[in-house]
């Protein structure tokens, strides 16, 4: 059996092939308009304000919101026995349990392509570089349940790490640049994944002074599934957890 057909290195030529898959997905939809590195659409009308949305009634929520009826009566069923923090209490309350995981990961920095591309691309040097050396010095490969773990640690720790350097020479796509509380009432479009409660999707999300943001985010209700290229409306709730509402279809 030839050194590329080797079952050890299956892991890595696999993970090597999807950098040019993602390279290619980036391509086409640049030339359609939608990569998700784009400026995003023009969502700065609206202001970064604190706006408790689960005590308004569904033609507050339009008139507030500038959304049709029906979408307002949604939100408004969706809020009903919403468990608000008691008066006083004090503290920011994180969103998604997952944000600290996606925190850790840099998945947050950057978009997830761009994540994906790199982490593949370093898990694959990584599988690589290491099954070629003993290869060569020793005539043997490790087993894969051995090699993808000794490969899988480095890459995340280093895709981590150039995530950050990347956003920090893209200001524009820098998610830090304000906190995600700013991002209440703003709207956005899907970029990434499908969107249902329990499974974020990537929003790309555009505040008042046209920076670019973007965040894995759950749906408002426990029912809805927003597809990818769908156009969503960013909702902060008093406890500080940032959900989707739905309302546009996909391009």
């Amino acid at each position: 059996m030839s050194f590329l057909g080797s079952p050890e290195l299956f892991p890595f030529l696999i993970s090597a092939g999807l950098v040019v898959f993602l390279l290619l997905l980036e391509l086409l939809l640049l030339t359609t308009g939608l990569s998700s590195a784009g400026d995003g659409a023009d969502l700065a009308g609206a202001p970064d304000l604190e706006v408790d949305v689960t005590t308004m009634s569904a033609p507050e929520l339009a008139a507030e919101l500038d959304l049709p009826d029906e979408i307002a009566l949604q939100i408004e069923a969706d809020l009903e026995g919403y468990d608000a923090p008691e008066p006083g209490a004090t503290g920011e309350v994180s969103g998604p349990s997952a944000g600290g995981i996606l925190d850790i990961l840099g998945i947050r920095k950057v978009p997830l392509t761009v994540w994906l591309a790199l982490f593949c691309a370093l898990f694959a040097g990584a599988g690589l570089v290491l099954q070629t050396a003993l290869w060569s010095t020793l005539g043997w490969m490790l087993p894969r349940i051995v090699a993808v773990p000794l490969a899988l640690v480095p890459s995340l720790a280093f895709t981590r790490s150039l995530a950050g350097m990347i956003a920090r020479l893209i200001p524009r796509d820098e998610t830090s640049a304000i906190s995600e509380r700013s991002l209440g009432r703003r709207r956005g479009v899907i970029t990434v994944g499908t969107a249902r409660r329990g499974s974020p999707a990537q929003v790309r999300i555009t505040d008042g002074f046209g920076n670019t943001h973007y965040a894995m985010l759950e749906p408002l209700s426990d029912s809805d599934v927003i597809a990818e290229g769908a156009e969503v409306l960013v909702l902060r709730l008093p406890r500080g957890e940032l959900r989707l509402v739905g309302i546009g279809e996909p391009a």
